[in-house]
């Protein structure tokens, strides 16, 4: 492990890696371009605060060398070496180490750890080509005042926001869908249907599952004994990042959850909706069978054709009506029975609920947005406010 992070602390990164540096100074911010990682490093008493940020490089390789540089305690740099990789957050003294699960439409799903020192932040990304922080680094290029004055909280918080804010279209996209599934549902249930709908909710799964440890975790660091030992105003000030993030971690959990619930409530939908359905197929075969059954009997009574000397014979095999009468009595029972099922309410008239559910009035709620929209759009300002 020496040799290799000797390698990269001293020989230019591959094509594919990147370490940029963002610095604050006086004048405004500073953004370079460096070659190796002790590079980056070497510029930071420049600065007022920096940000180094790395990509293409696996936290392994560059643990042994921020051990030195920032003053990462050695089970720090083992977090970061030999640590489980699941979204979190621990505290080493003065250096907290973040991990969050990107989703992003250019680098997919990935880890990317934050370091956040006095002073310093240090962002880790193992893939290339695109992450969720471009917009950050547009405004970091055209600062205004209030970024002038950031520290390193500031722009932890801004990048995880852009984090969380990837997470957007995805649950838009898994909304839409939801709301596509129970209209289509609700008019022609299908079993083809319960393949989309288990694979939307594994996939919800399986983001709660980037978004529930960090949550927790953060909840951890700022609990009251972790209060009670920070008294600084700069642990005060990180504390409050993180509760920041927390909120923004726990909002997204909200939308999972109920999307989550909304895909079994279509789960549940469906099995209500097949077995509606077989309830009305066989309601209506029991409809066709009680019809029958006078009509059968009516049959079976004249089939039999007693002759004989009256009033023992069947005065009807004689009679030249006798074959109109039978069928009379048979539509006479037919029309008994359909008046009696309607006035029961057992045949429904398809053309009247059409209607009816044509001219429905609209609900008063029908104009609001879905739950999963208002919860993505509380972010205050119009600037950063999602768009819908």
């Amino acid at each position: 492990m020496a040799e290799h992070t000797a390698s990269l602390e001293n020989h230019p990164p591959t094509s594919a890696t990147r370490i940029e540096v963002y610095g604050w100074t006086a004048n405004g911010i500073e953004s370079r371009q460096c070659a190796t990682l002790a590079e980056a490093t070497g510029l930071l008493p420049r600065f007022r605060c920096a940000w180094i940020d790395m990509e293409g490089i696996q936290p392994a390789d560059c643990a042994m060398h921020l051990e030195a540089a920032i003053g990462l305690t050695p089970l720090g740099s083992d977090t970061l070496i030999e640590g489980v990789r699941r979204p979190g957050a621990d505290d080493f003294g003065q250096i907290t180490i973040v991990t969050m699960r990107s989703h992003s439409a250019w680098s997919g799903v990935e880890f990317i750890d934050f370091l956040i020192a006095p002073n310093l932040l240090v962002t880790i990304q193992e893939k290339t080509g695109g992450d969720s922080f471009g917009a950050v680094r547009e405004r970091l290029r055209l600062p205004t005042p209030h970024l002038m004055r950031a520290d390193e909280n500031l722009i932890f918080l801004l990048l995880a926001r852009a984090i969380c804010e990837g997470f957007g279209p995805l649950l838009r996209e898994y909304n839409d869908n939801l709301e596509k599934f129970e209209r289509v549902l609700m008019q022609h249930p299908d079993a083809s249907m319960l393949d989309r709908i288990h694979e939307h909710r594994r996939q919800l799964l399986f983001i709660r599952q980037g978004l529930a440890p960090l949550y927790q975790a953060l909840s951890s660091l700022h609990g009251p004994s972790v209060r009670r030992d920070s008294t600084s105003q700069d642990a005060y000030a990180r504390l409050a990042a993180l509760r920041e993030l927390q909120d923004e971690t726990g909002a997204l959990l909200d939308v999972v959850e109920f999307q989550k619930d909304s895909a079994q409530h279509l789960l549940d939908l469906y099995l209500n909706a097949a077995s509606n359905r077989l309830n009305e197929i066989v309601r209506v075969l029991t409809i066709i069978s009680v019809i029958f059954m006078p009509l059968t009997l009516i049959a079976g009574i004249y089939g039999m054709n007693f002759h004989g000397d009256p009033p023992y014979s069947m005065p009807e095999l004689e009679w030249k009506y006798g074959y109109p009468y039978a069928l009379l009595l048979m539509l006479v029972c037919v029309i008994f029975l359909m008046g009696f099922f309607r006035h029961k309410g057992w045949l429904g008239d398809p053309l009247k609920r059409q209607k009816d559910s044509a001219t429905t009035p609209r609900r008063a709620n029908d104009g609001l947005r879905s739950p999963t929209a208002l919860i993505l759009s509380r972010r205050r300002g119009k600037n950063n406010r999602l768009p819908l």
